[in-house]
């Protein structure tokens, strides 16, 4: 005990002896202090708030530290030793961040950081281009396209690869003001191919659209290895920081062809005790082809933010709040044939809460405690309707595998597929922090656990029979086993089970100071993880070393794993109905089918896992910076589907006629063989994705107010499953060779592009003027060949046969050998886009941007394969105007 306590008064006496720097913060403008300034140590996480006086203080080692002093429409400075004298008040001033500033960052720019790739975008780079919603902030990141805002869809991003795809963007996570996002729940697919509407983004990452980009004031994109602490991922992370804290009223107003946009928000203080409160409200309507009028999109977010620190600043919290609805009713389409009557709608509607809240204890054993909870429930309803005059068609009822008499549509009806899905997410997350500070090490020590909870209580798919659709109704001769499986209701809060993922972490973030002043940097981390019943262990090691005052190395390497979607891992039993006989007379009506239910159980699927490494530099001149990364990336046991093949038993079926009166009677009088044929997934797709990619921007020529960027990027891919391909024999006449297996051929593509940004900026006018080029260098899609023979077949009883080598390409198989497809190279030759931007900031508070994509109209043909393309989308105009009072 003694012992213990002798420790414990040395680290009181530590804390005793540090250094501190403190003042007062003050208004450029107006020469008043300024209240509710974030102080933060970026070594250490300490962090303080400035009071009505503008005043702060806080501990920091005098000869390393960077305090950043950072309000919201304030530019941010950064303190260091250099320039700062440690144990004297000082007087910071702040200048407001507007385009009377000498120096305004337009462009994503890489994380002022000395390990990893991460590029940040604040609020002017967010202005860049004309921005409803996130999708269209991040398209200036390498390797995206710019695009006019594009809302009647679902939005989503793949990262660092040249084959955009759902396991891509599945796998980026996003984390909005510390509460991380989820789309897993989502279950609003009708059958196993697709969802009803264009906004049922399934197995999917979220949709963009969803996050307004009105009220954010910085987006950080990780796309090299993320921190320990961030889990439940593959391809990268996007951390948005939305607008909190005092600040004036924001009115802003969008229109650009078929879309429109309004937006108002404020921060303001309550008083000392309740803190800040942010409220924003935001306004989207989409419409980007009138002549479509089932494809409108109207969105309605609400968000607040509420802030607020205990009297001596140890404790902060914030509260945040974010309701929306896309308000959308029945769209009809009133041009159609059948009277308009054929519509369809998304209902979304949700409610996200989150809370963060940081203990800085005034003991040494910790720096921060840390607790994070977010809870998000949506409430979806995909509907589709339209009117069909087609005569009364059968329709399966039988929910259990036999013989079964069908009902009938009216000869003229609504048919009408919907889902309700009620997806539902809870996670917590908690950490505690502590820097311990040697001679000539830092270490910045983090320990915490993280858990969520996912499920979707909604009624599922609803099937009538009074409102059959065609895909599940039955004609004579007809069957489900060639349209895809049948449909039946399913009742996702019956169904799906909660699943549960839990992780914990550590990480220490090293600093070393060399005898030079140069520093070594090393960030180690390592996570595990629970994920749908499996565990994964997940290292993360990003290194960095400065060679000189303007020249540094950085390298990493790094695990992480996703877990599949709710609807991946329960999708739902699979049925099968043949018709086998449908009698009509003036007297009766009577049908038999025969149904096949495949019962499906909770599938045991893994996490999708992916290694990625890097190695950079940064390169800082009198002229400019240059950042240059190249990565590896390698994503395995991603889901691939498969088809799954079962044997059953077909009736062989003798009708008798009592009289001509009466419906028959039935015998079944024997069975033969039938294969069912159905699609689930499993572990067995893989990605690689190896490039460079490279970020040169260039200081401001004062002689001409112009600066240069340019970005570019290169990315090799390839894409592979460990699955053979199955492929149903198209002879009617073979009987024994059913089903053909061949071998499973990569799919590879690359892709090459660059983009140049000139920024005139007049800073005395609150003018700034930015043409962007972009020049899609090159793409291709590599030939690949595949053998058209194939090495097994698959007979009636559903076995597999392997064919010897030798044999295949015996007549013996004809039957399923495959048409030769062609072998070669497609590349899209070089082209370009012009985009232009205007804005002019008025000293009264009132901002104006003019927008054009492809401003020139330059629609270049080009010939691909033989074939002619028309790039670019047409010239397309929109206009901001922003007031602040």
């Amino acid at each position: 005990m003694r012992s213990v306590f002798l420790l414990i008064c040395l680290c009181s006496i530590g804390a005793l002896a540090q250094d501190r720097v403190f003042g007062v913060v003050n208004d450029d403008a107006t020469h008043l202090p300024i209240e509710s300034v974030t102080v933060f140590n970026l070594k250490t996480g300490k962090w303080d708030v400035t009071d009505n006086e503008g005043s702060f203080s806080i501990e920091v080692d005098k000869n390393d530290f960077e305090i950043e002093l950072k309000i919201l429409g304030k530019k941010t400075k950064v303190l260091t030793p250099k320039e700062t004298v440690v144990n004297t008040s000082l007087v910071i001033v702040l200048k407001d961040e507007d385009l009377r500033l000498e120096e305004v960052e337009v462009t994503a720019v890489p994380r002022r950081s000395k390990v990893g790739s991460a590029v940040v975008l604040d609020e002017y780079a967010i202005n860049q281009i004309q921005s409803y919603s996130l999708s269209d902030v991040l398209n200036q990141l390498p390797g995206q396209t710019i695009t006019p805002p594009s809302l009647n869809s679902a939005n989503s991003i793949s990262l660092r690869t040249a084959q955009e795809s759902q396991t891509n963007a599945f796998g980026v996570s996003y984390v909005l003001d510390g509460m991380q996002l989820s789309n897993d729940e989502n279950m609003q697919n009708y059958n196993s191919n697709s969802g009803l509407t264009t906004y049922d983004n399934v197995n999917s990452g979220i949709d963009l659209r969803s996050i307004p980009a009105s009220n954010i004031d910085e987006i950080e994109v990780v796309t090299g290895i993320p921190d320990a602490k961030y889990g439940n991922l593959t391809s990268g992370l996007i951390k948005i920081n939305r607008k909190a804290g005092v600040t004036p009223y924001r009115l802003s107003a969008n229109i650009r062809q078929g879309n429109s946009a309004v937006s108002i928000g404020k921060g303001f203080k309550i008083n000392d005790k309740l803190g800040n409160l942010s409220l924003s409200l935001d306004y989207v309507n989409a419409n980007a082809d009138p002549r479509n009028s089932l494809e409108q999109y109207n969105r309605l977010t609400a968000s607040g933010i509420w802030s607020l620190y205990n009297s001596n600043k140890t404790i902060k919290n914030t509260f945040s709040l974010t309701l929306h609805n896309n308000l959308d009713d029945l769209n009809y389409d009133q041009d159609n044939d059948d009277g308009g009557q054929e519509a369809k709608y998304k209902k979304d509607r949700g409610i996200k809460l989150s809370n963060r809240f940081t203990w800085q204890p005034e003991a040494s054993f910790i720096d921060h405690l840390n607790v994070n909870l977010g809870y998000a429930y949506t409430y979806q309803h995909s509907y589709v309707q339209s009117f069909k005059n087609d005569g009364g068609r059968v329709v399966p009822t039988g929910l259990e595998t036999g013989l079964y008499s069908g009902e009938y549509t009216p000869v003229a009806y609504m048919q009408i597929r919907q889902v309700y899905g009620q997806p539902v997410n809870l996670n917590l997350g908690t950490s505690v922090d502590k820097t311990i500070k040697g001679s000539h090490v830092r270490h910045n020590l983090s320990l915490g656990a993280n858990y969520s909870f996912s499920d979707n209580n909604g009624k599922g798919k609803a099937y009538d029979p009074a409102n059959a659709h065609t895909q599940v109704t039955l004609s004579s001769g007809s069957s489900t086993l060639s349209s895809g499986e049948g449909i039946r209701a399913l009742d996702f809060g019956r169904y799906v089970k909660p699943r549960i993922n839990f992780g914990v972490y550590a990480q220490d973030n090293i600093t070393w100071k060399l005898s030079n002043d140069n520093e070594v940097y090393a960030n180690l981390g390592m996570r595990y993880d629970i994920q749908n019943g499996f565990s994964n262990f997940s290292p993360r090691i990003n290194l960095g070393v400065e060679l000189s005052q303007s020249l540094s190395l950085r390298g990493g390497l790094g695990f992480a794993s996703k877990t599949p979607s709710l609807s991946q891992i329960f999708p739902g039993d699979k049925y099968f109905d043949m018709l086998i006989r449908d009698f009509r007379t003036s007297d009766y009506s009577f049908n038999l089918i025969q149904t096949y239910k495949t019962e499906i159980a909770k599938q045991n699927l893994e996490p999708t896992k992916s290694w990625k490494y890097e190695l950079g530099l940064n390169y800082n001149t009198g002229f400019g910076n240059l950042s240059l990364t190249g990565y590896y990336n390698h994503t395995f046991d991603a889901l691939a589907s498969y088809n799954a093949l079962e044997r059953v038993d077909f009736p062989e079926v003798e009708f008798t006629f009592a009289d001509s009166q009466s419906p028959p009677t039935y015998e079944v009088v024997g069975y033969s063989p039938l294969l069912l044929d159905y699609s689930l997934q499993t572990n067995a797709a893989s990605t690689i994705d190896k490039g460079i990619e490279f970020y040169f921007n260039f200081n401001k020529i004062k002689a001409i107010n112009t600066s240069f960027s340019l970005v570019g990027t290169y990315v090799y891919s390839k894409s592979f499953s460990d699955l053979d391909r199955v492929i149903q024999n198209t002879d009617p006449l073979e009987e024994q060779y059913s089903y053909g297996v061949y071998k499973s051929t990569p799919t590879k593509d690359d892709l090459f592009r660059l983009r140049g940004i000139v920024t005139h900026h007049l800073s005395d006018l609150g003018l700034l003027i930015s043409l962007t080029a972009e020049q899609f260098t090159r793409s291709k899609s590599f030939a690949t060949s595949s053998s058209i023979f194939p090495i097994a077949y698959i007979n009636t009883n559903g076995e597999r046969v392997s064919i010897p080598e030798n044999q295949q390409e015996s007549d013996q198989y004809s039957s399923l050998w495959l048409n030769p497809s062609s072998a070669e190279d497609k590349t899209t030759p070089i082209y370009h886009n012009f985009h232009l931007r205007m804005t002019k900031e008025l000293l009264n508070g009132i901002s104006m941007s003019v927008y054009a994509n492809n401003f020139l109209d330059y629609r270049p043909v080009i010939t691909v394969d033989g074939i002619e393309y028309v790039k670019n989308s047409p010239i397309s105009f929109g206009a901001q105007i922003q007031y602040k009072f």
